[in-house]
């Protein structure tokens, strides 16, 4: 009894502190109930598009729903999800990366992530089993030592929440101090899974953009800007793959665009955060270019 109350006095602290400490998970859920019937737009994606992409710089009503190592796998999950709720939606922008379409399911990127989005986002998540006990503790998905990290981060900020009200990532201001050339390499190392199989994740947008059709919703797929460090260091064979699924879904379907902005030229590195995120200034560089785009949509209004 003496090792066990202070382990069970433990636990209890750690479910009420992830159960009631507001983060992006449940910042985003609140956020979306509260505008069901005003959101016109939302985008989708990981990092790169929840940093990148900011709904202020659009015309209309938009929801920044992406987030970090956010897979296809849940945005799909997100999107069926709202698809018939939101009554004024017209548009969704899909950011489709390097990594996106070669993700596996419940890999490293869905290790712990995957409890938040069902516990936190009301999610129906089928890789989380009924069986697994972090699907009704969430004090358990944690290591010991990141929840002491995150325990301390809210008591110095307050809060969680690194987004803004309209679901955009804000904390991604200036540039990172470390050599660029470097961090490329290391990063784009990183995201590289060596796989070439996207038929998995392809049908997943497939399955977006036909939904998406049936409601009349125009769909821009987007490739994200990257410094030139990361895209030097990526495999080539792989992105033009990459490219080729985007051109072949958008001439595929009549509701759909594609806007590559992996290399695009407005873009210079006094935009980056760091190799591979936009800081504030190219945020609202590339939300600018995708919300022309959105508006040079035939029939976009209608």
């Amino acid at each position: 009894m003496i090792i066990f109350i202070p382990v069970l006095l433990v636990w209890m602290a750690t479910e009420i502190f992830y159960r009631t400490a507001e983060n992006n998970y449940s910042f985003k859920f609140e956020k979306i109930q509260e505008r069901k019937n005003e959101i016109q737009g939302l985008v989708f994606g990981n990092s790169h598009a929840f940093f990148g992409l900011n709904p202020e710089h659009f015309q209309q009503n938009v929801f920044n729903l992406a987030n970090v190592s956010q897979t296809l796998y849940f945005d799909q999950l997100l999107f069926e999800k709202y698809v018939d709720e939101l009554p004024n939606l017209k548009f969704v922008v899909l950011s489709v990366e390097y990594s996106s379409l070669s993700q596996k399911d419940n890999t490293s990127e869905d290790v712990w992530r995957k409890y938040f989005y069902e516990a936190q986002m009301d999610l129906e998540v089928p890789i989380v089993s009924s069986f697994d006990p972090r699907k009704y503790s969430l004090a358990l998905v944690r290591r010991f030592s990141v929840t002491k990290d995150y325990f301390k981060t809210y008591l110095d900020d307050g809060t969680l929440v690194t987004s803004d009200e309209n679901g955009w990532g804000t904390n991604y201001e200036g540039q990172i101090n470390y050599s660029i050339e470097k961090l490329g390499k290391m990063v784009a190392a990183k995201h590289e899974d060596g796989l070439m199989d996207f038929s998995k994740n392809e049908k997943r947008i497939q399955g977006i953009i036909e939904r998406c059709k049936k409601h009349g919703i125009k769909v821009l797929i987007v490739n994200m800007p990257v410094t030139e460090a990361y895209f030097l260091n990526i495999n080539m064979e792989k992105w033009q793959k990459i490219t080729e699924v985007c051109k072949n879904l958008a001439e595929m379907h009549d509701n759909v665009i594609y806007l590559p902005l992996f290399q695009h030229k407005e873009f210079e590195i006094d935009d980056f955060y760091d190799a591979d995120h936009l800081n504030h200034s190219g945020a609202k560089k590339a939300s600018e270019i995708v919300a022309k785009e959105l508006f040079l949509m035939k029939n976009f209004l209608k």
